[in-house]
């Protein structure tokens, strides 16, 4: 019997490696193109392209960076948009804005042009590593040993609370660390991305086509409301959020198709169980990305499973980008 339990316990123990060795690196180099039809509630734009790129996480120099930006330069010149939309995360962290500035030499031609929201880590990056050193030094640095079990203690609630907001799928925010968000607007300035702050336009050429973009939920100053009142009640209107939980506002409600990130589907998504978290609080585990039309008054939605992590992990989710046809 202990043998049979040992060869058993072996096993679980090899295929778990295994497991996490293929969600470390065989997943996460893939890049997929995901195509939608989608039809707008007025019939705009009929017929029109949209390109949808989300969540880089650009970070340190790798070889799943330059994976990734290889097969995006095969990939990108075939598809042919006429719009390009970013709904932000293209940083992880400062160390990835060569990166940024290679992604955005590789974007094809599109002639109604390319418009951006930044997310939550374009404005910071929220370390597990400095999180923990956190509490570990908070603990250090106490020379009384009384307070030293109280601040222990605290810390550790705070690291339960962490992992307590991951099971419960809420938003979480940790050990923010600004990152260099004003050289992220210059580089899409230069390169003729138009980052949409809480602002609503035609699109050239379409009067009753509207796109707009609010600034990011956690870390942001979005204005839902204010933003969408520009628009004419009689034009249909995309919406770029990076944060999906904000296509649920009631303030959305006349919004015909919104185009969002954040939850990368999830990254890990286990048979039976669904996405280990979403890192919101309005989608399900087991529908963490992809197309949703439970908007108000009949909206649409799609949320990209993005094209990189925040945690250096996938399983059963890979990275896409999507691609959009307006259909009559």
């Amino acid at each position: 019997m202990k043998t049979f339990l040992k060869r058993v316990a072996v096993g679980i123990s090899m295929l778990g490696g295994l497991t996490l060795g293929y969600a470390w690196g065989a997943e996460r180099p893939q890049m997929h193109v995901r195509q939608y039809p989608i039809r707008l509630r007025k019939g705009a734009g009929a017929g029109l392209r949209i390109l949808h790129l989300s969540d880089q996480h650009f970070g340190k120099d790798d070889w799943i960076r330059r994976s990734r930006l290889k097969k995006l330069g095969a990939m990108l010149p075939s598809l042919r948009p006429d719009l390009i939309a970013l709904t932000g995360d293209f940083l992880h962290n400062d160390s990835g804005l060569d990166a940024v500035e290679a992604l955005l030499q590789l974007l094809p031609p599109a002639p109604l042009g390319c418009y951006a929201v930044l997310g939550n880590h374009d404005y910071a990056e929220y370390s597990y590593k400095n999180f923990f050193q956190q509490g570990f030094r908070a603990i250090e640095a106490e020379q009384n040993p009384r307070l030293q079990l109280t601040t222990a203690a605290r810390e550790l609630r705070a690291f339960a609370e962490l992992f307590w907001q991951i099971y419960r799928n809420d938003r979480i925010r940790f050990a923010a660390v600004p990152n260099n968000t004003a050289e992220l607007r210059a580089l899409l300035e230069l390169y003729k991305i138009e980052v949409l702050d809480n602002e609503a336009i035609a699109l050239p050429g379409m009067p009753d086509l509207w796109l707009a973009g609010v600034d990011d939920l956690v870390e942001g100053q979005p204005d839902l409301a204010g933003t969408i009142d520009a628009v004419p009640a009689t034009a249909s209107l995309i919406l770029l959020t990076h944060h999906p939980d904000l296509a649920y506002d009631p303030a959305s409600a006349g919004v015909d198709l919104v185009l969002s990130g954040h939850t990368h589907g999830g990254q890990v998504v286990l048979p039976g169980l669904g996405a280990v978290h979403t890192q919101g609080t309005r989608l399900s585990r087991r529908h963490p990305a992809g197309y949703f039309d439970d908007l108000a008054n009949g909206g649409q939605m799609i949320v990209s499973r993005g094209m990189g992590e925040s945690t250096p992990l996938r399983l059963r989710c890979p990275p896409e980008i999507v691609l959009i046809d307006l259909i009559p």
